[in-house]
């Protein structure tokens, strides 16, 4: 059963996955924390430090990409006073395909802090996820 921060922050964090599925940079600014801790790594680019190049970024992907639907599955939200992370794995297909058949998979972990009662999403990194092969492939050696 989810406490009402769990509920919080899984809203916070579906609030994000909303703006990224309608490219909407208006609410993708409602989710964020307008601060200088904020960082994002989006799959393959190096790391962006502070909202206002987090910002460029979206308006640039939004811009420039074509219209996608996004999922998650495996949602699992953790909460330490005023921190929170959210791990997910992402699944982004073009729009109006199956989202099951040939979308990318990424791993993302998503860090929310609370600022004012509210979760604001402080840093995103989503990296892509190994597709084929047995899960036994993907588990670490010790």
């Amino acid at each position: 059963m989810e406490s009402p921060e769990e509920t919080a922050v899984a809203a916070a964090n579906l609030a994000f996955y909303r703006a990224l599925e309608a490219r909407d940079l208006s609410a993708m600014e409602l989710v964020w924390l307008h601060e200088e801790a904020a960082s994002c790594i989006h799959p393959g680019w190096h790391r962006l430090d502070g909202w206002s190049e987090i910002r460029r970024s979206w308006e640039n992907i939004f811009a420039n990409a074509r219209p996608w639907s996004v999922t998650y599955e495996d949602l699992r939200v953790r909460i330490s006073g005023d921190v929170a992370w959210v791990t997910c794995v992402e699944l982004l297909a073009p729009f109006g395909s199956d989202p099951e058949d040939g979308a990318a998979r990424m791993q993302a972990t998503n860090i929310f802090a609370r600022r004012n009662g509210r979760w604001g999403l402080l840093h995103h990194h989503a990296s892509p996820t190994s597709t084929g092969g047995s899960e036994d492939e993907d588990q670490p050696v010790n």
